[in-house]
């Protein structure tokens, strides 16, 4: 809407008359020149006169131009907005400033942090705000969060705010912030509404692809993008920890590989790459990178105690510190709780005697042996894993508790044999733990028919480091063996040489599962007798007990902590101790008679510890995401075409705030062009004044002399 900010000048527009009045009074009168040569002045006089003529209109037009340019200009014209008139009568505004404090603000650039940088742009927003406005501060975290309660009025309350902002570990989430901001919006019976959005821009934090277009912000709400730099010339990032080896055992090798990531702009050579262990440094390595390149680095170490056991790997400090270090745990058996099931007791004698082929292997092991027919009273509380050897049948409450055994972090292993009823391991067991059907039995009993082993897994835990040389694996000679049937493909460990799965895994939840599908009688195979055995066994058991020794969930900043065991004790003291090394009491909830923990203050990267009057119950890594660390960015006319906004305006970094938000909220003068057109004008003028003084009076009328 154009309108003017001195209305009162355009009463001068009356001026506009005078040149045209000046024009007709000052037309001059014909004079009499006597010349001799007649005939040829006449010509002359009707070119020369229609020349003046078209200049003398064209000075009329430009003084006319100039002075009512020049009104114009006084009278300070201008292209408001709709609510500029509420705003310059004094209407409130609700004002949100959503101010980005995630992680991916704590890199540097040219010296300074991007949260400073951010900080000072919206105290710069909140000084153009007014005593009595709406106000609130909103942090784009996953999920957004306010920075108080209820709405502020006084600029000084929202500056302290702004002034007190510090740096989160959590994700961005801009899409969840704009529609909570719109939410506030939406509830205001303020006219004037708008929305500062002081951020990095970082792509991952509004995924374009997902946004709808509907819903985020208001056709009646103005949104200010206050966009802050983003890039880093050299930032380095641990994205990833895993174990190379799932068997832990105190005094053995274990690999660690830690993926370290280059998002920074430039290349890097022999960073310094290091392995902490309970807070005692026991590797260090070197990485060479690319920009936007990943490589893996592998450490190995010995563990020198059991317990509950943690860790991280640190780079060393680049232009984003907050992502250079990341956590880890894991758990040392002190003793491994193992329950051989079978029907009779010699289905697991040979099995107990594996596990027991010398004493310093029996020290960690706890061997139970169980009978199938007492199974439905034993307690699995406190096993680690379960050795299952043909054994008929199990009823539904026993199924049910494998299945739960396993599903919480136990390991099954389980060998058939001649007395397994196919139709219960199917209809039961197979059906609760995601197993693969069983069907028909191969026979290779008559002569000197038998299967044979064919490729074998070699990188997989329970075999590696284990021989020195894979010729070295002894075959045993299998008669007896049943087949599976799977629509998907199976992790085998072995198979035979015809291709069916002689050793395979699978894994419910928390817990894994190792099969074996024949079994160790000596009428359906040799394998007792064989090398292979023994270590077989034992690697089995260790892998399958370490299946809840090494976090595998993806624990990040923000997100809840869940425990559940039949450990925990109704009535004990429970607390959860923070990386800060502070302590919060916490209560247990029940379901389904059973005690779990929730927590779900996870602000800090590090290691979290339940401890179970005062022992430790469990702990739990939690770690940035790494997404925080990437660098990719969206523009505003992206964000303004994926949310459907009308009103976006976007206030640079080099552009000044107050101008543009002043500039947006009133209008736009055009005083100042106005001024350089009649500038123009009055050249334009001058230029064809001096012609026309140069030139001779044109308006004679010649005459011959008497």
């Amino acid at each position: 809407m154009l309108t003017f900010l001195n209305s009162a000048i355009l009463f001068g527009l009356t001026a506009v008359a005078i040149p045209i009045l000046i024009h007709l009074f000052t037309r001059q009168k014909t004079k009499t020149i006597l010349f001799s040569s007649l005939k040829f002045l006449k010509e002359l006089q009707k070119q020369k006169i229609r020349r003046l003529k078209i200049r003398q209109i064209l000075l009329l037009i430009l003084r006319t131009l100039l002075i009512l340019v020049l009104i114009f200009a006084f009278a300070r014209p201008t292209l408001r907005n709709s609510g500029s008139s509420s705003l310059l009568a004094g209407a409130q505004l609700t004002a949100v400033i959503i101010f980005d404090n995630t992680l991916s603000m704590g890199r540097e650039f040219e010296g300074q942090k991007l949260l400073d940088a951010a900080r000072k742009r919206a105290l710069e927003v909140a000084d153009l705000l007014r005593a009595g406005d709406e106000m609130y501060l909103l942090y784009p975290q996953d999920p957004p969060t306010f920075a108080h309660d209820g709405p502020r009025y006084t600029i000084e309350n929202i500056k302290d705010l702004i002034e007190q902002t510090e740096l989160s570990y959590k994700k961005t989430n801009y899409q969840a912030a704009l529609v909570l901001a719109n939410q506030i919006m939406a509830a205001s019976s303020n006219i004037n509404k708008e929305v500062y959005f002081i951020c990095d821009m970082q792509k991952t934090g509004l995924t374009i692809s997902e946004v709808n277009g509907t819903g985020l912000i208001g056709d009646d709400v103005s949104l200010f993008v206050l966009p802050t730099a983003i890039s880093s010339e050299e930032n380095l990032g641990v994205t990833d920890v895993s174990f190379e080896n799932q068997i832990l055992e105190q005094g053995k090798v274990v690999e660690i590989k830690a993926t370290i990531k280059n998002y920074g702009e430039n290349a890097v050579n022999n960073k310094l790459v290091h392995l902490f262990i309970n807070g005692k440094r026991v590797g260090q390595n070197v990485v060479d990178l690319e920009t936007n390149s990943a490589a893996n680095v592998v450490f190995r170490f010995v563990p020198e105690q059991p317990g509950f056991q943690s860790g991280f790997v640190l780079l060393e400090e680049d232009d984003l510190i907050e992502d250079n270090r990341r956590f880890f745990t894991f758990t040392i058996p002190e003793e491994i709780t193992v329950v051989l099931l079978g029907n009779e007791a010699q289905d697991t004698y040979y099995l107990n005697l594996a596990l027991r082929p010398q004493k310093e292997v029996s020290s960690y092991l706890n061997i139970e042996l169980i009978l199938a027919r007492d199974f439905a009273e034993y307690n699995l509380d406190n096993t680690e894993v379960v050795l299952v050897s043909n054994v008929s049948k199990f009823d539904n409450a026993e199924t049910l508790k494998l299945q739960k055994f396993v599903s919480e972090g136990g390991g099954l292993m389980i060998f058939l044999g001649a007395d397994v009823d196919l139709r219960n391991y199917n209809d039961g067991l197979h059906k609760r733990l995601n197993l693969p059907l069983l069907t028909q039995s191969s026979a290779k009993g008559r002569g000197e028919q038998f299967l044979s082993f064919g490729k074998i897994d070699f990188s997989h835990p329970i075999f590696k480091g284990v021989f020195e040389d894979e010729k070295a694996v002894e075959s045993p000679h299998v008669r007896f063996t049943l087949n599976v049937s799977s629509k998907e493909p199976l992790d085998k460990i072995i198979e035979y040489n015809n291709g069916a799965p002689f050793l395979f895994e699978s894994q419910l939840q928390k817990g894994r599962i190792i099969y074996m599908t024949t079994g160790i009688s000596r009428d359906w195979s040799d394998l007792i007798f064989r090398g292979l055995f023994v270590p077989l066994v034992n690697r089995s058991v260790s892998y399958l007990a370490g299946a809840a020794s090494v976090e595998s969930d993806k624990n990040f900043v923000g997100s809840e902590l869940g425990f559940t065991s039949e450990k925990l004790i109704f009535g004990a003291h429970l607390a959860i101790k923070k990386p800060d090394e502070t302590e919060v009491k916490i209560k247990p909830e029940v379901s389904n008679g059973n005690y779990f923990i929730r927590f779900r203050k996870t602000e800090q990267p590090g290691i979290y510890t339940l401890n179970q009057n005062n022992e430790i119950a469990t702990q739990w890594a939690v770690n940035i995401d790494p997404v925080e660390s990437e660098n990719a960015t969206f523009t505003t006319e992206e964000l303004a075409e994926a949310i459907h906004a009308k009103q976006v305006y976007e206030i640079s970094q080099s552009s000044d705030i107050a101008e543009k938000l002043n500039e947006t909220r009133f209008g736009r003068e055009f005083w100042k062009i106005l001024i350089m057109i009649a500038l123009l004008i009055l050249l334009i003028e001058m230029m064809f004044f001096r012609e026309k003084v140069a030139v001779p009076n044109k308006k004679t009328r010649p005459v011959s002399p008497n």
